[in-house]
C-alpha cells in the first residue's frame, strides 16, 4: 500500500470567519492527535486565525478517511458540510502547501511573517503529542528554513505585514493622528504584543490592556508602557476607548452589544473603532449596528495598507518561485533517499566480490611488492566505482517514478540483494 503524505483543512480561501470558527481545531487538538496517530504513524496540527489543518504520514488509503472522520467528528460537522469547505492533497502537493504556508504565501495577508512562530508552537505541540517522527521533523525544518530564505532573499521583509500591523493600520485610517487616543487591548497574547509593537510608533497613544490573567496583561503593559486592567473593569473603560482590538482567542464572544450600547451612550457620540482579531469572533455582530460604532474583522484586514500590499505582491511572487523550488528539491531529496538502503546493499554486495577476487588475485601471484598491491586495488576499486555509477544514478530515478516502489523491488530481485524493509513509495 501506498504510504506517504496526506492532508485535510479548510482555511480562508472559500471559507468565511463564522464557518472558519466552527471548524476550528484549536478545543480539539489533543484529540485529534490521539485518534489520529492509532492509524498514522506521524501527524501535525495546524490552527491560525486564518486555517485548521491535519498533515498526516501513514498509508494514504487507510488515513485520508480517517482524517474527514476526526474532523467531522470533533468539530461536529456533518461529513456534507465539511466536505464543502475541506481540500485534501496527497504526496507531493502536501509539501509544496506547507512550504508556501510557512512563507505567508498562503496567508490573508500575503507574505505575513507571524506564521512562521505558528508553524513552530504547533510543531512542539506535535512533538508534545508524540507525532513527531523523522519524516516530519525533516519537513517542518525544511519548510521553515525555505519560508526564512524566501522572506531574506526577495524583499518580502522590507514591507513587513501582521494581523497586528494591519489592526493598527486600520485605526490609523480611522484616526489619521492617533496621537492622545485610548486604545483598549482585550487579550493579552501574541497578537495584542504585535499591536503593541506598531502602536508605538503611531505616537503618544494610550494604552489599556486587560486580560483574563492579570499578570499577563501586567507584563505585557510594562514592556508596552501601558495600563494594566482586570477583566472586570472593561466596562469602566470602555467608554474611554477610542480603539477596542480583541485577541482573546475565548471559545465565545467577550464582548456583546449590550454592553457597548451603555458606553457609547456615555462617550457622546464620539466615534469608536472595534477591530476583531478572534477566532472565533470576540465582538458581537450587533455591536456594528450601534450608532457611532464600526466594528471590523479578521476578513476585512485583507484590504488594509492596499499600496503596501501591492509590493508585497510583487515580492511574493518571486518568494513562490523560491519556496516551490525548495520544495520541489526536498521532495527530490526525500524521494532519493528511498533507495540509500538499495544502493547500500548494491555496494556492499560489489565491495564483497572485489575483496574476494583480489584475495583469489594476491594467492595466485605470490608475494607482490606493497607498491603494486596497492596499485592493483585501486584498480579494482575504480572498476567497481566506475561500474556501479549508473545503477546508483538509475535507482534513484527509479525512486522518483510514481511507481517508484514496484521499481526499486523490481531491482531489488534482479540484483538479487537482501536487506531491510525496503522504502514505500510517498
Amino acid at each position: 500500500m501506498k504510504t506517504g503524505w496526506t492532508f485535510l483543512g479548510v482555511s480562508h480561501q472559500g471559507t468565511d470567519l463564522d464557518m472558519r470558527g466552527r471548524l476550528s481545531l484549536e478545543p480539539h487538538i489533543d484529540e485529534v492527535y490521539r485518534r489520529v496517530l492509532e492509524v498514522a504513524q506521524e501527524a501535525f496540527v495546524l490552527h491560525t486565525c486564518n486555517r485548521s489543518e491535519i498533515y498526516a504520514f501513514g498509508v494514504v488509503d487507510e488515513v485520508a478517511p480517517l482524517l474527514q472522520t476526526v474532523f467531522a467528528t470533533v468539530t461536529q460537522t456533518p461529513t456534507p458540510v465539511l466536505g464543502r469547505y475541506a481540500f485534501r492533497l496527497d504526496g507531493q502537493d502536501v509539501v509544496r502547501h506547507l512550504f508556501l504556508v510557512a512563507a505567508g504565501l498562503e496567508a490573508q495577508l500575503i507574505g505575513e511573517t507571524q506564521i512562521l512562530g505558528q508553524v513552530k508552537q504547533a510543531f512542539q505541540q506535535a512533538a508534545a503529542a508524540g507525532a513527531v517522527g523523522k519524516e516530519l521533523s525533516m519537513l517542518v525544518q525544511a519548510a521553515l528554513a525555505a519560508a526564512r530564505r524566501a522572506h531574506r532573499e526577495t524583499g518580502m521583509d522590507h514591507h513587513p505585514v501582521s494581523v497586528g500591523s494591519a489592526a493598527v493600520a486600520l485605526a490609523k485610517r480611522t484616526f489619521p493622528d492617533l496621537s492622545g487616543r485610548t486604545v483598549l487591548l482585550i487579550g493579552a497574547g501574541e497578537v495584542a504584543r504585535l499591536c503593541c509593537e506598531h502602536l508605538r510608533e503611531a505616537g503618544d497613544v494610550r494604552l489599556v490592556i486587560a486580560n483574563r490573567t492579570r499578570q499577563r496583561a501586567s507584563a505585557l503593559a510594562r514592556e508596552a508602557g501601558g495600563v494594566a486592567i482586570g477583566w472586570a473593569e472593561i466596562d469602566d473603560y470602555l467608554a474611554q476607548a477610542d480603539v477596542v482590538l480583541s485577541s482573546t482567542g475565548a471559545p465565545h464572544e467577550v464582548l456583546y452589544a449590550k454592553d457597548l450600547r451603555e458606553a457609547m451612550r456615555r462617550r457622546g457620540g464620539r466615534r469608536m473603532l472595534l477591530v476583531d482579531l478572534s477566532l472565533p469572533r470576540d465582538i458581537e455582530l450587533g455591536c456594528g449596528a450601534l450608532p457611532g460604532a464600526e466594528l471590523y474583522g479578521l476578513d476585512d484586514l485583507s484590504a488594509i495598507s492596499l499600496a503596501q500590499r501591492q509590493q508585497r505582491l510583487q515580492a511574493a511572487a518571486a518568494a513562490q518561485t523560491v519556496v516551490l523550488a525548495a520544495a520541489a528539491d526536498f521532495e527530490r531529496r526525500r524521494c532519493e533517499r528511498q533507495a540509500l538502503p538499495l544502493i547500500r546493499s548494491l555496494r556492499g554486495k560489489a565491495d564483497e566480490v572485489r575483496e574476494a577476487e583480489l584475495r583469489r588475485a594476491f594467492r595466485r601471484l605470490g608475494e607482490v611488492p606493497d607498491s603494486e598491491k596497492q596499485v592493483i586495488e585501486q584498480l579494482a576499486s575504480r572498476i567497481v566505482n566506475k561500474l556501479l555509477n549508473d545503477p546508483t544514478l538509475a535507482l534513484k530515478e527509479c525512486a522518483l517514478r510514481d511507481d517508484g516502489e514496484n521499481c526499486l523491488r523490481l531491482a531489488a530481485e534482479m540484483f538479487r540483494l537482501d536487506g531491510p524493509d525496503w522504502p514505500q513509495e510517498a
